[in-house]
Formats: structure tokens, sequence, C-alpha cells
């Protein structure tokens, strides 16, 4: 490991849009390299190439995590040859967001009156509505709102 290998590794991450191959314990190999500079003799020199060192894993780590985001926005596979770290992190953040859509509970409701499209504390808009209509709602979050702002109530089955 050296500054000129990160560099050199940054400088592919930025070329392609694609997640380069790095071994499976890169981050381990740059945690000692940034201790093993910090114990050398504290020069200008290695205090300098020990921050630019940190910069370079920094950007790395970012680009990379970018990358990754996307790969699981577009339901991609990882390439063969990734950190542990990363391979970790993808897949926590896939099942996460594909968790099925039957664990997620829907709530029926009945809406109390004729509503128009209304804007949610959380910023998602929801209606219009009629009075009587039954609607099915699966943000808990946006049956929650429609409850206690009585515009609807909850339908026993």
């Amino acid at each position: 490991m050296s500054t000129e290998f990160l560099f050199s590794a940054l400088q592919q991450e930025k070329a392609t849009g694609e997640l380069q191959q790095l071994q499976h314990d890169f981050y381990a190999q740059a945690n000692s390299y940034l201790f093993a500079l910090s114990k050398l003799v504290p020069a200008e020199e290695t205090a300098k190439q020990l921050e630019n060192a940190k910069k370079l894993i920094t950007s790395l780590k970012d680009r990379r995590k970018q990358k990754l985001l996307l790969y699981i926005a577009y339901n991609k596979p990882l390439p063969a040859a990734v950190p542990e770290e990363e391979e970790s992190l993808y897949n926590e953040i896939y099942q996460i967001l594909n968790k099925s859509n039957s664990q997620q509970k829907m709530s029926k409701l009945k809406i109390n009156s004729d509503i128009p499209e209304v804007l949610t504390s959380q910023g998602r808009k929801i209606g219009p509505f009629k009075q009587g209509e039954i609607i099915e709602v699966s943000n808990s979050n946006d049956a929650e709102f429609i409850i206690k702002n009585k515009i609807g109530e909850i339908v026993t089955q």
C-alpha cells in the first residue's frame, strides 16, 4: 500500500461508472498503512503524506459508496472482488430496500368527506378522495395522517 497506489485507485474509480476491483481486505490494509505513517518520525513531509493518504482514502470510500448505491438502484450484482465492508454494506442496504411488499401492513380506511389532493407532513401527496370511499394505504405515516386529520377512519373487518 502506498499513497501512489491510493491515488491510482481513486483515478480509476473516477474514470468509470463501474466499481473497480479491490482486495477483500483493502480497508484493513489502508488502516494499517495510515497507522504506519503516523508512527514514522514526525517530519513535515511525513505529516503531509499522512494527510494526503487520509484524503485519498476518504475520497475513494465516498466514490465507491455512491457506486454501491447505484448498483442497488439498478439491481446490479457486485463485481467479484470488492472489500468485505462494501459487500456487507451493499447486502444490508439491498435487504432493507427490497423487503417484500407483503410485509407492509395495508390499512383500509373509509373517507369521511370529499377531500382534494393534500400534502402530508412528510411532503407526500395523497388524494383526492370522495366521501364514503374505501381506500387501502400501505404507508403507515399516510394512514396516521388521514386518521389524525379526520379525513378518514379505519375500517374494521
